[in-house]
C-alpha cells in the first residue's frame, strides 16, 4: 500500500508548492510512453527515445459536462469519427502542426471554455543519465555545486546524448545502473574519454567544469544512485509518473484515459490516504469521456514541441521561430498562452524532467516574456 500524503509532502516541500490542496478536475492522457527503456549489447531496446508527456486539460472544482459538438462542428469533423484525435486537428511534426488552421480553432476553444491545460514532460535519456552527476554531488556534498547543479547535468546530457552509442557501450559494459565498487573509477575514466574526444560539444567552459566533477567523482566512496539497482534497466515503467499527479491534488478528480496496463499498475500500489483507499481517479473510455479526447490532442502537440526540442539545435529553433508567420505564427502564440496561463494559475501543472537547455530552447521558440519553466 501507498500513502499519497508522503509523496506529496515530499514534493511540496522540494518544490515550495503551495496550491495543491486546490480542487480541480484532470482529465489525462499520454503520448509516447515506450514502457520501459533498457539495455543489451546493441544498445537500447528503443533506437531514439522521445519525450513522454502525461497530462491535458483541467478546469476548477467537480466534474462538470464538456460540450465538444461545437468544436466538432467547426473543426468539420467527420460524423463517422466517435471520437477526436489529435490525427483529425493537424498532421506531421511539431512545425507541421503549427500550420493547421483547425489547431487554431481548437486552442481558442480550451481558452473559451475556461479549461487549462496540464502536463509532466519527460526526457527518458535526461532521466536515465543525471543520476551519475547527482551521485557526484550527494557525494561531494559542496553548497556551491548545488547553485549549478542543473547547468552540470545538462551538460553531462548533452555530451552522452551526441555520443548515444558510446554511451550505450559503456552503460552496458559497467552494468550500469548498478555500478559495481571496483567499476567506479574505470567507469567515470570511461566518460572521461568520451569528453576527451568530444571537442566542441560543449563550450570550452562548461567541458572543464564537466571534466572536473568526473575527475572528482573517481574518489568517492560510493556513487549512491547508480550503484544497487537492476543491471541495464533505465526504465522500468511510467507508472510512478501517474501517482505523482494524483497524488499531488488529492482534493481533485482525476479521470484518465483507460490504458489497462497502466490501470492495472495503479490499483496493484493500492494507493491510499491516511489509511483510507483513494477513490478520487478512475479510468474512463475517451470515446465517452469529452475531456479525454480533447486531451489526446493536448499532450499529443505538447510531447510533438518537446520531442522537437530534443532533437533540434537551438540556433535551428531560433531560426524556425523567427521564420513562423501566419497560422503557424498565431498557433505558437496560442500555445505560449496557454502554457503561460497553466504556470501562472498554479505551477504544479506543469513539470518538466529535462536539461535546462531543452526549457531554454522551449521559453526561446515560446517567447514567454521572461518566464522559465524549471523542472
Amino acid at each position: 500500500m501507498i500513502d499519497i500524503d508522503e509523496v506529496r509532502d515530499a514534493h511540496r516541500k522540494m518544490h515550495g508548492l503551495s496550491k495543491i490542496d486546490d480542487v480541480y478536475t484532470f482529465y489525462h492522457d499520454e503520448t509516447n510512453n515506450i514502457k520501459k527503456l533498457r539495455l543489451d549489447a546493441h544498445g537500447l531496446n528503443v533506437a531514439e527515445p522521445v519525450v513522454f508527456v502525461l497530462g491535458g486539460v483541467v478546469h476548477d472544482g467537480a466534474p462538470r459536462t464538456l460540450d465538444i459538438q461545437a468544436l466538432r462542428d467547426a473543426m468539420r469533423i467527420q460524423k463517422s469519427a466517435d471520437e477526436i484525435k489529435l490525427k483529425h486537428v493537424a498532421k506531421g511534426e511539431f512545425l507541421d502542426l503549427l500550420k493547421s488552421e483547425k489547431l487554431t480553432t481548437f486552442l481558442r476553444w480550451i481558452f473559451d471554455s475556461d479549461l487549462v491545460v496540464h502536463y509532466h514532460a519527460l526526457d527518458p535519456l535526461y532521466w536515465s543519465l543525471v543520476d551519475i552527476m547527482d551521485s557526484i554531488l550527494y557525494r561531494l556534498g559542496e553548497p556551491r555545486l548545488i547553485e549549478v547543479h542543473a547547468a552540470l547535468k545538462a551538460d553531462l546530457a548533452t555530451l552522452l546524448r551526441a555520443n548515444l552509442l558510446d554511451t550505450t557501450s559503456i552503460f552496458y559494459r559497467y552494468s550500469y545502473p548498478d555500478l559495481a565498487p571496483e567499476n567506479r573509477k574505470p567507469f567515470l575514466d570511461d566518460l572521461l574519454r568520451l569528453l576527451e574526444q568530444s571537442e566542441g560539444v560543449l563550450p570550452e567552459f562548461n567541458a572543464n567544469m564537466l571534466k572536473g566533477m568526473l575527475q572528482a567523482g573517481r574518489n568517492l566512496p560510493s556513487l549512491d544512485f547508480i550503484e544497487g539497482f537492476t543491471p541495464h534497466l533505465l526504465i522500468e515503467s511510467f507508472d510512478v509518473f501517474y501517482l505523482t499527479r494524483i497524488a499531488l491534488f488529492k482534493y481533485s478528480s482525476h479521470i484518465l484515459d483507460m490504458e489497462d496496463s497502466i490501470r492495472d499498475e495503479i490499483q496493484a500500489m493500492k494507493i491510499s490516504s491516511n489509511g483510507v483507499p483513494a477513490t478520487h481517479y478512475r479510468f474512463a473510455d475517451s470515446k465517452s469521456e469529452p475531456g479525454i479526447q480533447i486531451s489526446d490532442i493536448v499532450v499529443g502537440l505538447i510531447g510533438k514541441m518537446h520531442s522537437y526540442l530534443v532533437q533540434t539545435p537551438r540556433d535551428e529553433v531560433a531560426e524556425a521561430r523567427a521564420s513562423l508567420s501566419g497560422v503557424s505564427l498565431t498557433n505558437a502564440e496560442l500555445l505560449r498562452d496557454l502554457i503561460d496561463a497553466a504556470h501562472k494559475g498554479n505551477i504544479a501543472l506543469l513539470n518538466h524532467v529535462s536539461s535546462v537547455r531543452e526549457i531554454d530552447k522551449m521559453n526561446l521558440f515560446l517567447r514567454n516574456s521572461g518566464s522559465v519553466y524549471e523542472e
